[in-house]
């Protein structure tokens, strides 16, 4: 009690040198429970985002792909999934999906005809069964026409354009598409046939989030990709393994000897056909995140000829992107703490030996090594502890404050939000944190030096007074 009491009466005597002090540790609070909730709500909100918005929590595809599925698997688009339809309706029957859809993604060729010229276009497309992608992703904002009727305002079948590539289109092809226009859609066939499907402009959308993914991406229901691409064939093993290990080899003269080679006739009762949608994967979202891993032993378990992969995955290289900036952001914020916490430490080894003269009247009067170091911890717990609740009380309010949003730089807003704002979580680990760090931070920037000034004799260091 009585150690106190002098703590008590040192800290109202020596006013400004402590209030240094006390805004130090106040600041460095701040920035602990600021920074970890920042990268805290950055985490949780791209996790959200990515799964809300673009991959799902699962995404399925074939077992014989040989990369991971990635929002840009277009130019070489993944295998076909086999047997979709069994898929779906099994997701539809498990209680552990929220939503699913099938999406294909795939890129061709749109021409059309204005004022007597002719154009093509290149353009790259995800074919979707319209309500099921819009109920699991709500992304699209139409600017003019429909998303595949599904307001019942518009063409059942068809293709939606993104804003960006219409003006895209128009800028670098000089060619104007508005809802509406007649096109017709090119596409190149396994067998190496060109398909050509007339169609119409559904609309034009602009995405919600993740503009820089989904601005370069068209739509196309599955009715029209379907009728694109022919899809209708025979299952590989039904045919004569000759011929599959022909057509599969990597060596083009294998390829090109299929000319001059004789098979045995092939019984056609033997071939089965097959039904294709040309679905390359299928988006899962759940009823609960960490229903993930077992979701996945349920899939396995079917038996299923598919793969899976995790929404961190399947988002390509922008969950990597989200970490490496919320690793970054938590770098500076770290760094930026350090530098508070040396100065802290050095502004208290300074209190203390500049108090040398006062520690050595102390031990001349009798005071012990443990009485010292009381004092001057408790003088430290004192100041430091309500700095600390300073602190985190500002630090309440600020993240209160920036509870509906923080704005960002677009580009961060981008890959860490898919461009919303980002409100801050309210959680007490950074608080919890925070007062752990300031306790352990006073508590050594208080005993090393107090071991220093004790160790010196009670006449030296009152001689130094």
């Amino acid at each position: 009690m009585v150690a106190l009491q002098i703590a008590v009466r040192t800290l109202m005597r020596r006013k400004v040198r402590m209030l240094l002090i006390g805004l130090l540790v106040m600041l460095g609070t701040i920035l602990i429970i600021v920074g970890e909730t920042f990268t805290l709500s950055a985490g949780y909100y791209s996790k959200r985002s990515i799964i809300d918005h673009f991959t799902g929590d699962i995404i399925i595809y074939s077992d014989k792909a040989k990369e991971k599925p990635s929002p840009f698997s277009f130019t070489t688009p993944l295998p076909v999934i086999s047997n979709p339809a069994a898929i779906e309706l099994w997701l539809d029957s498990s209680s552990y999906v929220r939503h699913h859809v099938a999406i294909a993604q795939n890129y061709g060729l749109m021409s059309t005809d204005k004022n007597g010229k002719k154009q093509d276009v290149p353009f790259i497309f995800y074919a979707v069964e319209p309500k099921r992608y819009t109920d699991a992703f709500p992304n699209i904002d139409m600017i003019e026409g429909s998303f595949f009727n599904n307001d019942n305002n518009g063409p059942a079948d068809g293709v939606v354009l993104s804003e960006f590539q219409v003006k895209n289109y128009r800028d670098n092809y000089s060619t104007e598409f508005r809802s509406g226009d007649k096109v017709t859609l090119l596409s190149l066939s396994d067998g190496g046939s060109v398909n050509a499907l007339s169609s119409v402009i559904a609309g034009v959308y602009k995405p919600k989030y993740y503009s820089n993914v989904f601005n370069y991406i068209n739509f196309i229901n599955t009715a029209t990709y379907a009728k694109l691409y022919n899809f209708t064939g025979v299952q590989s093993e039904s045919m004569p393994q000759s011929l599959n290990d022909a057509l599969q080899s990597e060596n083009e003269d294998d390829i090109f000897g299929l000319a001059d080679a004789s098979f045995d006739s092939i019984a056609t009762s033997s071939l089965v056909k097959q039904e294709l949608t040309g679905y390359t994967l299928i988006a899962v979202q759940l009823n609960n995140a960490s229903d993930a891993k077992a979701f996945v032993n349920a899939l396995s378990q079917k038996g299923f000829a598919i793969k899976t992969a995790d929404w961190k995955e399947a988002s390509g290289f922008f969950a990597y992107i989200a970490d490496t900036i919320r690793a970054v952001i938590y770098s500076a914020t770290f760094l930026i703490f350090l530098i508070v916490v040396f100065i802290l430490m050095n502004t208290m080894i300074i209190n203390v030996l500049e108090r040398t003269g006062e520690i050595g009247t102390l031990r001349a009067i009798g005071g012990e090594k443990s009485f010292i170091m009381s004092i001057f911890l408790a003088e430290s717990f004192i100041l430091n502890g309500i700095a600390a609740v300073a602190g985190a009380s500002i630090s309440f309010v600020l993240i209160l404050f920036f509870s509906t949003g923080i704005m960002l730089p677009d580009i961060m807003q981008q890959y860490l939000t898919g461009g919303a704002v980002m409100p801050l979580l309210l959680s007490p680990l950074p608080f919890i944190e925070a007062l752990a760090i300031i306790l352990v931070v006073s508590t050594i920037a208080t005993i090393y030096p107090i071991k220093v000034a004790t160790a010196i004799t009670p006449l030296k260091a009152m001689s130094a007074k």
